[in-house]
């Protein structure tokens, strides 16, 4: 799963430097509504025993009656859920060179970072309040459901594919087990209902429950137009699966992408690179969309044979960054000064850079306007 975080140069540097993104208590989100929207309408779409029973019966789920969601989805309960969301998330977007995405978190030429996340679960871990330990989760993005009926009564097809969507997450068989009951799974999936306004962000995120840990994590604040707002430092084993740093629409774009394309060069960063292979992977994603244009080109086909010799002898992940680093720079620099070569190719390699330690620099298409 292929998803972008967007935000300023200085927090692109604090993640590739130390590892870690601040996963914002949910009632301190953007939206105002965030943490109650989820709950209302999950609320209202457990008394719609008609759109409840089509589900049922779709889903062939004779394991659940419309009596068990009539007792669990309460007054009382809404009520005891909305005092306790105490859950924190880290957002990302499921497309890449978005305007509104930009305005609002990039500003000024700032980043999109790309994560790849290929593994169905990942290790992060924060600090506790007890000394010596860490609070630790296993989990993976989620995409958000945007569901409002207010705004969707009109769209009769889109509200109950969503309904289901939601009624599936709801009543999926572990979900009892990433939580504590009922009316915890009830509080969980409410934190990825949306208001179907905000469609258009296509995002996901990722949320962690304090409650699912063996240690409570340790909540620290950051000042946010004058709001203290509480956070986790949420670290990922290994550094986040970081793939290519966009660098976004500004009058300074170019200043920009020099300062972070030094940046990369002189530090040591955290990728998520695993092992040679997840290296090498990198290597052939990149030429991936140009792969039939460069069947005929001697340098490009010698790349690949090495690289096939090197998952082949288990090289090292610190020869391979410096040896296919460096013949990445050769394979790019003649295509460039290739008259035969496809333009359409060449123009990519201008605009994504392959560094040597395995991401993608590249630059936002989209004029600076605002």
């Amino acid at each position: 799963m292929e998803l972008y975080y967007y935000t300023s140069t200085d927090t692109m540097r604090y993640i590739l430097d130390k590892g870690d993104i601040f996963a914002t208590n949910i009632r301190y989100m953007n939206d105002s509504e965030e943490y109650t929207n989820g709950l209302e309408e999950l609320f209202r779409l457990a008394k719609n025993e008609d759109l409840v029973k089509k589900w049922i019966g779709d889903r062939g789920r004779n394991d659940i009656s419309i009596e068990d969601i009539r007792q669990t989805f309460t007054k009382e309960n809404l009520e005891k859920c909305r005092r306790n969301m105490d859950y924190y998330s880290i957002s990302f977007c499921q497309k890449n060179d978005l305007l509104s995405q930009w305005a609002i978190y990039a500003k000024e030429s700032g980043v999109s970072i790309k994560m790849n996340f290929e593994n169905d679960s990942y290790h992060f871990y924060t600090d506790s309040e007890e000394k010596g330990k860490k609070s630790e989760w296993k989990l993976a993005p989620e995409k958000v459901l945007y569901f409002t009926y207010d705004s969707m009564e009109n769209q009769g097809d889109e509200y109950e594919r969503q309904a289901f969507l939601i009624l599936d997450k709801l009543y999926a068989s572990d979900s009892k087990d990433q939580t504590e009951g009922k009316d915890e799974v009830w509080r969980y999936v409410s934190t990825f209902v949306k208001r179907y306004d905000f469609y258009q962000e296509a995002e996901s995120r990722m949320v962690f429950q304090p409650t699912q840990t063996a240690y409570f994590p340790k909540v620290q604040y950051r000042m946010d137009q004058k709001v203290l707002k509480p956070y986790l430092d949420m670290v990922c084993e290994d550094g986040w699966p970081i793939w290519e740093i966009m660098i976004g629409p500004g009058f300074n774009q170019q200043v920009v992408y020099n300062s972070v394309e030094h940046f990369l060069s002189h530090v040591e960063v955290k990728l998520g690179i695993r092992d040679t292979e997840d290296y090498l992977k990198r290597i052939e994603a990149y030429w991936n969309p140009y792969a039939d244009e460069l069947k005929n080109v001697k340098i490009y086909n010698d790349l690949q044979s090495h690289i096939k010799d090197a998952k082949t002898a288990k090289m090292c992940l610190e020869d391979a960054q410096i040896i296919f680093g460096e013949e990445m720079q050769q394979v790019c620099s003649f295509i460039c000064d290739n008259d035969g070569c496809n333009e359409g190719l060449k123009k990519y390699i201008k605009r994504h850079r392959f560094m040597k330690k395995g991401l993608v620099l590249s630059r936002s298409s989209i004029p600076y306007i605002y």
